[in-house]
């Protein structure tokens, strides 16, 4: 974490060493990157920046608790707290998967995370990720349980883990094959793809989401069981 010289900057300062700094990282892999470029670029002393971090490490998870920390606040924004839990699912996945497809940079300095020499700073972040991902659900489904749209008998826990999982691994899966590429870093080469997703079928999609969270797979006939 930035020590407290850093947050002791103006804030005009502050902000062009964080957007200094996501250039960087979100143009070359985290191994490739460099430390020197981003104090030579933001006009200050190599010295300075240790004063501000411990070293480019500290500086790129930083940068990653940023990125997530924002699309968290922009998706609390966009979900109304008093609606259903299936319709607060469903304003959260629209949420986020237009923030993500609308901030390409910042997708693009955790893709760079993955590269292998970051390996380490890239489970730090996901492990960080998954700890606020999980936290958010098991709020919403508490919620749920006490506004009496999700049953009180289930583990919320275990509610949590099966929806965030729903969201990230499985949900990015399938963005991706609908606009036609392999992988993150296709997407990422080539932001302007994220723009064949049209509103429509962002919410489209999180309707069928929450339709399938909410009634499950089986038939009407069968649930009745």
């Amino acid at each position: 974490m930035p020590k407290q010289t850093f947050f002791n900057l103006p804030d005009k300062k502050r902000k062009m060493i964080i957007d200094t700094a996501l250039d960087e990282f979100g143009s070359l892999p985290y191994s490739k990157a460099s430390l020197s470029r981003i104090v030579a670029r933001a006009g200050i002393a190599k010295g300075s920046m240790y004063q501000y971090f411990e070293d480019k490490k500290d500086l790129f998870v930083y940068l990653l608790e940023l990125a997530a920390k924002e699309k968290l606040a922009y998706i609390q924004q966009k979900v109304d707290p008093n609606v259903d839990f299936f319709t607060a699912f469903e304003q959260t996945m629209l949420a986020g998967t237009r923030f993500g497809l609308d901030n390409p940079k910042l997708w693009q300095v955790m893709a760079n995370a993955l590269d292998s020499m970051g390996e380490n700073v890239w489970n730090e972040f996901v492990a960080s990720g998954k700890k606020m991902s999980l936290e958010y659900f098991c709020q919403m489904i508490k919620r749920g349980q006490e506004q009496g749209s999700i049953r009180r008998d289930i583990d919320t826990r275990l509610a949590a883990y099966m929806v965030s999982s729903m969201l990230s691994q499985g949900l990015v899966e399938y963005i991706l094959n609908s606009l036609g590429v392999g992988t993150l870093d296709e997407l990422l080469a080539k932001p302007e793809l994220g723009q064949k997703l049209a509103e429509k079928d962002v919410k489209k999609m999180s309707r069928e989401l929450k339709k399938i969270l909410k009634s499950g797979l089986g038939e009407e006939s069968s649930n009745k069981e």
